[in-house]
């Protein structure tokens, strides 16, 4: 018999989910044969597969030893870890993503993402305690070539806490980018998003088809460049509000406008880019996460309301945006 006592980073979840967690060497059948064969207790009595598990709990599975591969050496870093943090408490980390460096791995071969730094930094730091069901885990995702702020989780309740704010919209993410041309002074673009998923790129619809998902952009123009004798055109400065959070929504959503992003290789145009990268040294799309807001906050976190954070653009990019908007400064 083995027995498991429930903790901070398994409470509130489903026991069949905890389970499958836990016993990862066993099929979704084979642990619902074990509800079946009432070879799972909980608290030493009989309990369903939908029971919500409570701090202090006693999971009771009336099963031999698991045959597990050893457990893995970690290695602390000999050398400081590329980590930009802009704020931290026991329950959370605020990081600033680089341009170029993945959210989580999307492949096993992906090594260096901001969750590997993000828990290389830990272990140095000795800053989570390890769980066979919980690492920690990033609540927000942003393409490879956006940068800017992620917020990390470091145990379960503030995962659920923090990924149920984002999806009430009680915590705003806005963003920072440059497009060609001018826009109006504030906008509100809706549309169907269409990922093609073979292509890795996405199109905006203005009526639904299949598979394709709603998206909603507000944004407000903040500048506008002057004329640029080398493009015939401006550049606008927008921030930008992500109502619904779709894989490459504001790059689409300007896209399909007649306003790119500058630097946008997938979905911008070449000549733009070209000036961008040979008078700036813009590398990727000028598209950054450069501002959260906690605005309600509950249980566990709601000493965060009210919080805001940003962070600083990269040398390149600011030179950039001063260029064009701020000169003089």
């Amino acid at each position: 018999m083995i027995e498991i006592r429930i903790t901070e980073n398994e409470a509130g979840q489903r026991l069949d989910r905890f389970l499958r967690k836990y016993l990862k060497e066993y099929s979704l059948g084979d642990i619902y044969k074990l509800f079946r064969k009432n070879k799972v207790k909980l608290n030493g009595g009989k309990v369903k597969e939908s029971q919500m598990l409570a701090l202090g709990d006693a999971v009771q599975l009336y099963i031999g030893e698991i045959d597990r591969p050893a457990e893995k050496v970690v290695v602390k870093p000999k050398k400081q870890v590329e980590l930009e943090l802009i704020y931290e408490d026991d329950n959370l980390m605020i990081v600033n993503k680089p341009a170029g460096v993945l959210t989580h791995p999307d492949k096993p071969d992906d090594t260096d993402t901001m969750i590997d730094r993000a828990l290389a930094y830990l272990e140095q730091q000795g800053g989570y305690a390890h769980s066979r069901t919980f690492s920690p885990a990033p609540c927000n995702r942003l393409d490879r070539n956006t940068g800017g702020l992620v917020i990390i989780a470091k145990n379960y309740t503030s995962l659920k806490l923090i990924n149920e704010a984002i999806r009430e919209r009680k915590i705003k993410k806005l963003y920072l980018c440059i497009v060609k041309g001018k826009l109006d002074r504030r906008g509100e673009l809706d549309g169907y998003l269409v990922k093609d998923r073979a292509a890795n790129k996405a199109a905006i619809s203005d009526r639904a088809e299949a598979e394709s998902k709603p998206v909603r952009t507000k944004y407000e123009t903040l500048g506008v460049s002057r004329q640029l004798e080398e493009l015939k055109d401006v550049f606008s400065l927008l921030q930008v509000d992500l109502i619904t959070g779709r894989s490459h929504q504001i790059r689409v959503h300007f896209a399909g406008l007649g306003h790119p992003i500058a630097g946008d290789v997938k979905y911008g145009e070449k000549r733009l880019n070209d000036y961008c990268r040979q008078r700036y040294g813009l590398g990727s799309q000028f598209l950054f996460a450069y501002k959260l807001e906690f605005q309600k906050m509950e249980e566990a976190l709601e000493y965060l309301t009210g919080l805001r954070f940003e962070c600083p653009l990269p040398q390149k990019p600011d030179r950039m945006m001063r260029d064009l908007f701020y000169e003089g400064v």
